[in-house]
Protein backbone atom coordinates (compact mmCIF):
# COMPACT_ATOMS: atom_id res chain seq x y z
CA UNK A 1 0.00 0.00 0.00
CA UNK A 2 1.81 3.39 -0.90
CA UNK A 3 0.92 6.21 1.20
CA UNK A 4 1.74 9.79 -0.66
CA UNK A 5 1.55 11.86 2.15
CA UNK A 6 2.69 10.76 5.38
CA UNK A 7 0.98 13.86 7.21
CA UNK A 8 -2.16 12.62 6.06
CA UNK A 9 -4.87 11.03 9.00
CA UNK A 10 -4.28 7.37 9.33
CA UNK A 11 -6.14 4.37 10.26
CA UNK A 12 -4.83 2.07 12.74
CA UNK A 13 -5.75 -0.77 14.43
CA UNK A 14 -4.71 -1.19 17.74
CA UNK A 15 -4.36 -4.61 19.99
CA UNK A 16 -5.39 -2.80 23.14
CA UNK A 17 -5.83 -6.01 25.64
CA UNK A 18 -3.95 -4.52 28.25
CA UNK A 19 -4.99 -1.64 28.30
CA UNK A 20 -7.57 -2.58 31.45
CA UNK A 21 -7.65 -1.86 35.31
CA UNK A 22 -4.62 -3.32 37.34
CA UNK A 23 -2.30 -2.85 34.30
CA UNK A 24 1.63 -2.58 34.45
CA UNK A 25 4.13 -2.94 32.60
CA UNK A 26 2.62 -3.48 28.78
CA UNK A 27 -0.39 -2.02 30.12
CA UNK A 28 1.32 0.95 31.19
CA UNK A 29 2.94 1.42 27.45
CA UNK A 30 -0.15 0.99 25.94
CA UNK A 31 -2.36 3.59 27.31
CA UNK A 32 0.69 6.23 27.75
CA UNK A 33 1.90 5.56 24.20
CA UNK A 34 -1.80 6.19 22.89
CA UNK A 35 -2.70 8.86 25.01
CA UNK A 36 0.34 10.55 23.70
CA UNK A 37 -0.62 10.05 19.85
CA UNK A 38 -4.01 11.27 20.46
CA UNK A 39 -2.28 14.58 21.39
CA UNK A 40 -0.26 14.23 17.89
CA UNK A 41 -1.43 16.98 15.11
CA UNK A 42 -2.27 14.19 12.47
CA UNK A 43 -5.92 13.17 13.14
CA UNK A 44 -5.08 9.89 12.92
CA UNK A 45 -8.09 7.50 13.82
CA UNK A 46 -6.99 5.01 16.47
CA UNK A 47 -9.24 1.86 16.42
CA UNK A 48 -8.79 -0.19 19.96
CA UNK A 49 -9.47 -3.97 19.58
CA UNK A 50 -9.80 -6.27 22.44
CA UNK A 51 -11.11 -9.13 23.94
CA UNK A 52 -11.72 -7.72 26.88
CA UNK A 53 -14.43 -4.94 25.65
CA UNK A 54 -15.77 -3.47 29.14
CA UNK A 55 -12.43 -3.93 31.03
CA UNK A 56 -10.34 -1.76 28.07
CA UNK A 57 -13.47 0.60 27.62
CA UNK A 58 -13.96 1.43 31.45
CA UNK A 59 -9.85 1.99 31.82
CA UNK A 60 -9.65 3.90 28.00
CA UNK A 61 -12.60 5.91 27.94
CA UNK A 62 -12.84 5.68 24.09
CA UNK A 63 -14.59 3.45 21.75
CA UNK A 64 -13.29 -0.34 21.33
CA UNK A 65 -14.40 -3.15 20.09
CA UNK A 66 -15.01 -6.88 20.78
CA UNK A 67 -16.13 -9.23 20.83
CA UNK A 68 -15.28 -10.39 24.12
CA UNK A 69 -13.37 -13.85 24.26
CA UNK A 70 -12.05 -15.22 28.30
CA UNK A 71 -8.76 -16.15 26.77
CA UNK A 72 -7.03 -13.49 24.84
CA UNK A 73 -4.44 -15.91 22.74
CA UNK A 74 -7.58 -17.57 21.22
CA UNK A 75 -9.31 -13.83 20.32
CA UNK A 76 -5.64 -12.75 19.15
CA UNK A 77 -5.80 -16.06 15.80
CA UNK A 78 -9.57 -16.16 15.73
CA UNK A 79 -11.44 -12.97 16.11
CA UNK A 80 -8.73 -10.39 15.69
CA UNK A 81 -8.36 -11.49 11.98
CA UNK A 82 -11.64 -10.95 11.19
CA UNK A 83 -12.19 -7.52 13.26
CA UNK A 84 -8.96 -6.23 10.73
CA UNK A 85 -10.74 -7.42 7.81
CA UNK A 86 -13.66 -5.79 9.18
CA UNK A 87 -12.07 -2.41 9.60
CA UNK A 88 -9.67 -2.32 6.31
CA UNK A 89 -6.87 -0.25 8.10
CA UNK A 90 -4.20 1.17 7.19
CA UNK A 91 -1.63 -0.67 9.80
CA UNK A 92 -2.27 -2.64 12.29
CA UNK A 93 -0.06 -2.05 15.55
CA UNK A 94 0.34 -5.05 18.57
CA UNK A 95 2.36 -3.73 21.16
CA UNK A 96 2.74 -6.47 23.52
CA UNK A 97 4.66 -9.32 21.00
CA UNK A 98 2.17 -11.66 19.74
CA UNK A 99 -0.13 -10.98 16.80
CA UNK A 100 -2.20 -13.37 14.49
CA UNK A 101 -0.11 -15.55 12.90
CA UNK A 102 -2.43 -15.70 9.61
CA UNK A 103 -1.21 -13.78 7.07
CA UNK A 104 -3.65 -10.23 6.18
CA UNK A 105 -3.00 -9.20 2.55
CA UNK A 106 -2.92 -5.61 2.26
CA UNK A 107 -2.86 -5.15 6.02
CA UNK A 108 1.04 -4.59 7.08
CA UNK A 109 1.91 -5.12 11.06
CA UNK A 110 4.25 -3.30 13.57
CA UNK A 111 4.77 -5.41 16.64
CA UNK A 112 6.27 -4.05 19.23
CA UNK A 113 8.79 -6.45 21.80
CA UNK A 114 9.82 -4.83 24.54
CA UNK A 115 12.56 -7.72 25.82
CA UNK A 116 13.81 -11.14 25.30
CA UNK A 117 13.69 -12.09 28.38
CA UNK A 118 11.52 -15.32 27.57
CA UNK A 119 14.80 -16.30 25.30
CA UNK A 120 17.42 -15.44 27.63
CA UNK A 121 15.79 -15.89 31.34
CA UNK A 122 13.03 -18.83 30.53
CA UNK A 123 13.09 -20.31 34.12
CA UNK A 124 11.73 -16.60 34.95
CA UNK A 125 8.23 -17.49 33.46
CA UNK A 126 5.52 -19.43 33.77
CA UNK A 127 5.15 -22.23 31.04
CA UNK A 128 2.47 -20.68 29.12
CA UNK A 129 4.46 -17.63 28.39
CA UNK A 130 7.24 -19.63 27.44
CA UNK A 131 5.55 -21.53 24.79
CA UNK A 132 3.86 -19.32 23.39
CA UNK A 133 6.47 -16.26 22.92
CA UNK A 134 9.11 -18.54 22.26
CA UNK A 135 7.23 -20.57 19.34
CA UNK A 136 5.47 -17.29 17.93
CA UNK A 137 7.58 -14.62 18.01
CA UNK A 138 10.58 -15.88 15.59
CA UNK A 139 7.70 -16.10 12.92
CA UNK A 140 6.08 -12.95 14.00
CA UNK A 141 9.55 -11.09 13.72
CA UNK A 142 10.16 -12.01 10.14
CA UNK A 143 6.63 -11.36 9.27
CA UNK A 144 6.58 -8.01 10.64
CA UNK A 145 6.79 -4.80 8.68
CA UNK A 146 8.64 -3.30 11.44
CA UNK A 147 9.51 -4.16 15.63
CA UNK A 148 9.40 -1.18 17.85
CA UNK A 149 11.86 -1.71 20.95
CA UNK A 150 12.37 0.41 23.90
CA UNK A 151 16.30 0.20 23.96
CA UNK A 152 18.80 -0.12 21.84
CA UNK A 153 20.49 -3.27 24.52
CA UNK A 154 16.56 -5.03 23.24
CA UNK A 155 17.17 -4.30 19.51
CA UNK A 156 20.86 -5.97 19.75
CA UNK A 157 19.05 -8.71 21.60
CA UNK A 158 16.65 -9.34 18.75
CA UNK A 159 18.57 -9.02 16.04
CA UNK A 160 21.42 -11.43 17.52
CA UNK A 161 18.50 -14.04 18.97
CA UNK A 162 15.70 -13.86 16.02
CA UNK A 163 18.12 -12.76 13.02
CA UNK A 164 15.82 -10.03 10.64
CA UNK A 165 16.43 -7.26 9.12
CA UNK A 166 18.36 -4.63 11.06
CA UNK A 167 16.21 -1.72 9.13
CA UNK A 168 13.66 -2.79 10.25
CA UNK A 169 13.92 -2.69 14.22
CA UNK A 170 13.26 0.88 15.42
CA UNK A 171 14.24 2.02 18.64
CA UNK A 172 11.32 4.11 20.39
CA UNK A 173 12.84 4.74 24.27
CA UNK A 174 9.67 5.06 26.84
CA UNK A 175 9.45 7.46 29.15
CA UNK A 176 7.75 8.35 32.79
CA UNK A 177 4.35 10.43 33.01
CA UNK A 178 3.83 13.67 32.21
CA UNK A 179 2.74 14.72 35.76
CA UNK A 180 4.51 12.02 37.86
CA UNK A 181 7.19 14.61 38.72
CA UNK A 182 4.94 17.00 39.89
CA UNK A 183 5.28 17.48 43.93
CA UNK A 184 1.77 15.51 45.58
CA UNK A 185 -0.76 17.23 48.06
CA UNK A 186 0.64 17.10 51.58
CA UNK A 187 -3.17 15.45 51.56
CA UNK A 188 -2.53 12.92 49.48
CA UNK A 189 1.12 12.33 51.38
CA UNK A 190 -0.62 11.47 54.20
CA UNK A 191 -3.75 9.45 52.94
CA UNK A 192 -1.27 7.74 50.94
CA UNK A 193 1.02 7.20 54.60
CA UNK A 194 -2.37 6.22 56.18
CA UNK A 195 -3.40 3.84 53.75
CA UNK A 196 -0.14 1.82 52.91
CA UNK A 197 1.28 2.42 56.19
CA UNK A 198 4.27 3.64 55.28
CA UNK A 199 7.51 4.40 57.96
CA UNK A 200 8.88 7.65 57.93
CA UNK A 201 12.07 6.40 55.80
CA UNK A 202 12.10 4.11 53.63
CA UNK A 203 13.43 2.34 50.34
CA UNK A 204 11.39 1.12 47.61
CA UNK A 205 11.15 -1.24 45.56
CA UNK A 206 8.43 -1.39 42.25
CA UNK A 207 7.29 -4.17 40.30
CA UNK A 208 5.37 -7.59 40.12
CA UNK A 209 6.19 -10.17 42.20
CA UNK A 210 8.09 -12.93 40.05
CA UNK A 211 11.53 -14.05 39.53
CA UNK A 212 13.15 -11.47 37.21
CA UNK A 213 12.92 -8.73 39.46
CA UNK A 214 15.41 -10.58 41.73
CA UNK A 215 13.14 -9.13 44.74
CA UNK A 216 14.48 -11.87 46.79
CA UNK A 217 18.36 -11.23 46.91
CA UNK A 218 17.46 -7.58 47.17
CA UNK A 219 15.36 -8.49 50.44
CA UNK A 220 18.74 -10.23 51.92
CA UNK A 221 20.99 -7.41 50.89
CA UNK A 222 18.63 -5.33 52.49
CA UNK A 223 19.01 -7.78 55.68
CA UNK A 224 22.74 -6.95 55.41
CA UNK A 225 22.57 -3.49 55.97
CA UNK A 226 19.42 -3.26 58.33
CA UNK A 227 21.36 -2.95 61.56
CA UNK A 228 23.61 0.05 60.13
CA UNK A 229 20.14 1.86 59.19
CA UNK A 230 17.58 0.83 62.04
CA UNK A 231 15.38 3.46 61.15
CA UNK A 232 15.05 2.50 57.54
CA UNK A 233 12.34 -0.17 56.04
CA UNK A 234 12.32 -1.69 52.78
CA UNK A 235 8.25 -0.89 50.59
CA UNK A 236 7.93 -3.90 48.16
CA UNK A 237 5.10 -2.23 45.91
CA UNK A 238 3.71 -4.89 43.04
CA UNK A 239 1.07 -7.20 42.31
CA UNK A 240 1.71 -11.08 43.34
CA UNK A 241 2.63 -12.43 39.90
CA UNK A 242 4.01 -16.05 39.10
CA UNK A 243 6.41 -18.25 40.68
CA UNK A 244 6.86 -15.87 43.57
CA UNK A 245 6.90 -18.68 46.35
CA UNK A 246 10.87 -18.27 47.33
CA UNK A 247 9.79 -14.55 47.48
CA UNK A 248 6.79 -15.32 49.81
CA UNK A 249 8.97 -16.84 52.02
CA UNK A 250 11.37 -14.30 52.10
CA UNK A 251 8.62 -11.75 53.35
CA UNK A 252 7.17 -14.28 56.11
CA UNK A 253 10.94 -14.51 57.84
CA UNK A 254 9.84 -13.50 61.53
CA UNK A 255 13.46 -11.48 61.73
CA UNK A 256 12.77 -9.15 58.67
CA UNK A 257 8.91 -8.71 59.37
CA UNK A 258 9.41 -5.67 61.40
CA UNK A 259 11.61 -3.97 58.56
CA UNK A 260 9.79 -4.92 55.23
CA UNK A 261 6.56 -3.23 54.17
CA UNK A 262 4.90 -5.24 51.19
CA UNK A 263 2.03 -3.31 49.66
CA UNK A 264 0.64 -5.33 46.89
CA UNK A 265 -0.63 -3.31 43.37
CA UNK A 266 -0.93 0.27 44.22
CA UNK A 267 -2.72 2.62 42.02
CA UNK A 268 -0.96 5.44 40.34
CA UNK A 269 -1.19 8.21 43.29
CA UNK A 270 -0.25 6.30 45.44
CA UNK A 271 2.70 4.95 43.29
CA UNK A 272 3.57 8.70 42.85
CA UNK A 273 3.48 8.87 46.26
CA UNK A 274 5.92 5.97 47.25
CA UNK A 275 8.33 7.55 44.65
CA UNK A 276 8.21 10.89 46.07
CA UNK A 277 8.48 10.27 49.79
CA UNK A 278 11.13 7.49 49.16
CA UNK A 279 15.03 7.61 50.28
CA UNK A 280 16.10 5.98 46.82
CA UNK A 281 14.43 3.08 44.24
CA UNK A 282 16.02 -0.35 44.62
CA UNK A 283 15.42 -2.02 40.97
CA UNK A 284 18.57 -4.80 40.77
CA UNK A 285 16.07 -7.10 38.14
CA UNK A 286 18.01 -9.48 36.20
CA UNK A 287 17.02 -7.98 32.75
CA UNK A 288 14.67 -5.34 31.47
CA UNK A 289 14.01 -3.99 27.83
CA UNK A 290 13.82 -0.63 29.46
CA UNK A 291 12.52 -0.83 32.64
CA UNK A 292 10.07 2.00 33.43
CA UNK A 293 10.63 2.31 37.52
CA UNK A 294 14.02 3.77 36.87
CA UNK A 295 12.88 6.55 34.79
CA UNK A 296 9.38 7.13 36.88
CA UNK A 297 11.79 7.15 40.04
CA UNK A 298 14.25 9.44 38.50
CA UNK A 299 11.22 11.82 37.39
CA UNK A 300 10.28 12.38 41.11
CA UNK A 301 13.68 12.86 42.31
CA UNK A 302 14.27 9.74 43.84
CA UNK A 303 17.65 8.09 43.64
CA UNK A 304 17.75 4.89 41.95
CA UNK A 305 20.12 1.81 42.51
CA UNK A 306 19.51 -0.37 39.59
CA UNK A 307 21.68 -3.29 37.78
CA UNK A 308 24.73 -3.40 35.37
CA UNK A 309 23.77 -4.79 31.82
CA UNK A 310 20.60 -5.10 29.99
CA UNK A 311 19.23 -1.62 29.20
CA UNK A 312 18.81 -0.59 33.28
CA UNK A 313 22.19 1.28 32.73
CA UNK A 314 21.27 2.51 29.38
CA UNK A 315 18.29 3.58 30.30
CA UNK A 316 19.63 5.28 33.57
CA UNK A 317 23.31 6.40 32.16
CA UNK A 318 25.02 8.12 35.09
CA UNK A 319 22.41 9.14 36.63
CA UNK A 320 21.79 5.68 39.04
CA UNK A 321 24.09 3.68 41.31
CA UNK A 322 24.70 0.38 38.76
CA UNK A 323 25.83 -2.90 40.17
CA UNK A 324 25.75 -6.46 39.81
CA UNK A 325 22.61 -7.88 40.36
CA UNK A 326 23.44 -11.64 40.83
CA UNK A 327 25.88 -10.27 43.70
CA UNK A 328 24.18 -9.83 47.12
CA UNK A 329 26.71 -8.34 48.29
CA UNK A 330 27.24 -5.57 45.56
CA UNK A 331 23.43 -4.83 46.09
CA UNK A 332 23.76 -4.27 50.15
CA UNK A 333 27.08 -1.84 49.42
CA UNK A 334 25.48 -0.14 47.15
CA UNK A 335 22.49 0.68 49.52
CA UNK A 336 25.01 1.25 51.83
CA UNK A 337 26.19 4.05 50.04
CA UNK A 338 23.26 6.00 49.20
CA UNK A 339 22.18 5.42 52.67
CA UNK A 340 24.98 6.85 54.01
CA UNK A 341 25.82 9.57 51.99
CA UNK A 342 23.21 12.65 51.62
CA UNK A 343 25.35 14.27 49.41
CA UNK A 344 25.33 11.80 47.17
CA UNK A 345 21.66 10.92 47.46
CA UNK A 346 21.33 14.51 46.34
CA UNK A 347 23.62 14.51 43.69
CA UNK A 348 21.73 11.47 41.90
CA UNK A 349 18.62 13.41 42.44
CA UNK A 350 19.48 16.27 40.33
CA UNK A 351 21.03 14.01 37.73
CA UNK A 352 18.14 11.77 37.46
CA UNK A 353 15.74 14.36 37.37
CA UNK A 354 17.66 15.78 34.51
CA UNK A 355 17.83 12.17 32.81
CA UNK A 356 14.03 11.67 33.11
CA UNK A 357 13.56 15.08 31.61
CA UNK A 358 15.34 13.57 28.39
CA UNK A 359 12.61 11.18 27.97
CA UNK A 360 8.98 11.72 27.09
CA UNK A 361 5.91 9.90 25.51
CA UNK A 362 4.77 12.45 22.95
CA UNK A 363 8.63 11.92 21.38
CA UNK A 364 7.49 8.31 21.78
CA UNK A 365 4.76 8.20 19.47
CA UNK A 366 6.12 10.72 17.29
CA UNK A 367 9.34 8.23 16.55
CA UNK A 368 6.43 5.33 16.67
CA UNK A 369 4.32 6.90 14.38
CA UNK A 370 7.31 7.44 11.45
CA UNK A 371 8.09 3.77 12.01
CA UNK A 372 4.22 3.12 10.48
CA UNK A 373 4.46 5.44 8.03
CA UNK A 374 7.96 4.54 6.74
CA UNK A 375 6.41 1.05 6.60
CA UNK A 376 3.61 2.54 4.29
CA UNK A 377 5.40 4.18 2.22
Amino acid sequence: MALRDPHRPLRIAVDATTWAPGRTGVGLYTERLLRAWQQLAYGDQLLLLTNRFADTAAASGLPVYGPAMPVRALWLQTAMPLQLLRFAPDVAFFPNYLAPLLPLPHIPYVLTVHDLAVFLYPETFTFKKRVLQRAALPWLVRRAATIVVPSENTRRDLLRLLPTDPAKVVVTPLAAPPDIGVAPSAELVGQVRRDLKLPERYLLSVGTLEPRKNVVRLIEAFERVATEFGDVQLVIAGGTGWRDQDIQRALRRPELKARIVSVGYVTPDQLKVLYHQALALCYPSLYEGFGLPVVEAMACGAPVLTSRGSSLDEVAGTAALAVDPLDVGAIADGIRRILADPELRQQMRVQGLARAGELSWQRTAEQTRQAITAVLR
